[in-house]
């Protein structure tokens, strides 16, 4: 009897703490941090010429959420501790539009010459920080990086934009080397006719809808046929792979050739498009 006595004692008591206990949801610093973005970025609208760079018309602001381009350009509050920052932050995302205006939803304007990345940076690393998320974005990011600091540069100076560059948590080796090699990479862009870098209103109406150009959508360029790269790992002393195929006449050998270097080449897709971006 007693110990049922003393666990009604507990069941009220515990109710009674219950009906104590609290729990309140402050949005406040949320909505300063969001609103300080939003100011911050129609502010820097107001004094520099981003329209030319704004290949998307439509923003999102999250605060506390993660920054990515597709497939509504979204903004958190992590890389926007200054104006500056967000600067950079905004034109990253804005270069993934662009690269999305050159090609379109099925094809990928950095196919022709991801292979050609990678002879140049056969040991890019694909983790963050110093890399991307994986193997296609640390390629895919050298070029979205190298368009990012252009666009930066024109508008606040090279010196403040390689430095913002530089001390980014994330894709460390990924701006070292856009900063280092900036002029190689450029040639390489404009022989594939990334650069010269079109403006938005080349791909956007006033509207913001995509324009067509007589009347037609913009034309989709024709997929490299270029040989993908041999893999420098491969021993080639190595007998190649067989495997016995059944005919009508009966069983032949076929050889298999060796596996290459990894590549995009003639892929028509893209994955370089949306996900989450700047580390």
């Amino acid at each position: 009897m007693a110990d049922a006595e003393l666990r009604g004692r507990s069941v009220k008591s515990l109710s009674r703490a219950e009906s104590d206990f609290r729990i309140d949801i402050d949005l406040d610093e949320a909505e300063r941090a969001a609103a300080r973005v939003r100011e911050w970025l129609m502010s820097l609208r107001q004094r520099h010429d981003l329209a030319r760079f704004e290949y998307t018309r439509h923003v999102i602001i999250v605060p506390a959420g993660k920054t990515y381009s597709h497939p509504i350009l979204t903004l958190g509050t992590r890389f926007a501790e200054t104006e500056d920052h967000l600067l950079a932050t905004y034109l990253h995302e804005q270069m993934h539009w662009y690269l999305w205006r050159l090609g379109g939803p099925d094809y990928d304007p950095v196919t022709p010459f991801f292979d050609e990345l990678v002879r140049r940076y056969p040991k890019a690393p694909t983790r963050l920080p110093e890399g991307a998320r994986n193997y296609e974005q640390t390629y895919i990011h050298l070029v979205v990086c190298w368009l990012e600091l252009k666009a930066v540069s024109e508008l606040i100076g090279w010196e403040r934009a390689a430095a913002l560059a530089e001390t980014n948590y994330g894709y460390r080796w990924i701006y070292r080397t856009v900063i280092r090699d900036f002029d190689a990479l450029e040639k390489l862009f404009v022989q594939h006719s990334i650069l010269p870098m079109q403006p938005a209103d080349a791909f956007l109406n006033m509207d913001g809808t995509p324009r067509k150009l007589n009347g037609r959508a913009l034309p989709i360029i024709a997929a490299s046929t270029a040989k993908a790269p041999r893999a420098s790992k491969i021993d080639t002393k190595k007998a190649p792979a067989t495997r016995k195929i059944k005919t009508g006449g009966g069983t032949k050998k076929k050889t298999s050739k060796a596996q290459t270097t990894p590549s995009r080449r003639g892929r028509r897709k893209a994955p370089g498009r949306g996900g989450t971006s700047r580390g």
